[in-house]
């Protein structure tokens, strides 16, 4: 049977005094990618934010690879081999491309050795290679997206975790991005997509979970859930 590598059994987690989830469980196996799917505001941030330690989580269990992240700081966390992408990016916007991918490689123990280094993450962005000298900041939103992808890879984690991957970006870029991820899967890479993009997650994920008011209506096969009518007007249509 597949291997569960991250698992949040009953996660509540909080802003404050406001609850944001509520009691969320899901279950992401090895080699899998799985879609976290839901309107703005349903908590698909917050999930991904509760695995990584950037959130109060005063409940619940977030089981990865056999260790439980609960309460453990978010530096350890990335360190056991989590690769997170936020929806703001956060890339070094003074260094160059290749100095902001070097410093990924360079700050991860998972760093060396693995498949994901320069090369291969120019191979996958090609528009990174072309614009390896320069900064962060003068890259379009695409290409800042790609950058953020590729440090992620740069450390050669278990598990990439990708929030709003979609979001901002035009069609001709998005499907690059589709076919970028698609790589990655095929690669092996354990993948994450909080994403309100149906019609983007259906082409990278196999499965689905659909978060609603911090709490987990749904979940199954993609392809069942792209015949459920019903459920997708009932959580995703916008």
């Amino acid at each position: 049977m597949p291997e569960t590598i991250l698992a949040l059994d009953g996660v509540v987690a909080v802003y404050g005094f406001s609850r944001v989830l509520q009691g969320v469980s899901l279950a992401v196996e090895r080699g899998r990618v799985v879609a976290l799917l839901g309107r703005n505001g349903a908590g698909k941030t917050t999930t991904l934010r509760s695995v990584m330690g950037l959130v109060a989580v005063p409940s619940g269990r977030i089981g990865f690879d056999g260790v439980e992240l609960r309460g453990m700081p978010t530096f350890e966390i990335a360190r056991l081999g989590i690769g997170y992408v936020p929806d703001d990016r956060r890339i070094f916007p003074d260094l160059s491309v290749e100095r902001n991918l070097a410093l990924a490689a360079r700050h991860s123990p998972r760093g060396a050795g693995g498949y994901w280094n320069l090369d291969t993450v120019y191979g996958l962005f090609p528009p990174l290679s072309e614009y390896r000298t320069r900064k962060g900041s003068v890259l379009s939103g695409g290409e800042q997206k790609m950058l953020a992808i590729g440090r992620a890879l740069m450390g050669n984690p278990k598990l990439l975790m990708l929030d709003e991957p979609s979001e901002g970006l035009s069609p001709l870029i998005l499907r690059g991005l589709v076919a970028a991820i698609q790589k990655v899967g095929a690669e092996g890479m354990t993948i994450l997509i909080a994403d309100q993009n149906l019609k983007f997650a259906r082409r990278l994920a196999g499965y689905a979970y659909i978060v609603e008011n911090g709490i987990i209506r749904h979940h199954g096969a993609m392809a069942a859930l792209m015949e459920d009518g019903e459920t997708v007007r009932k959580y995703l249509a916008v």
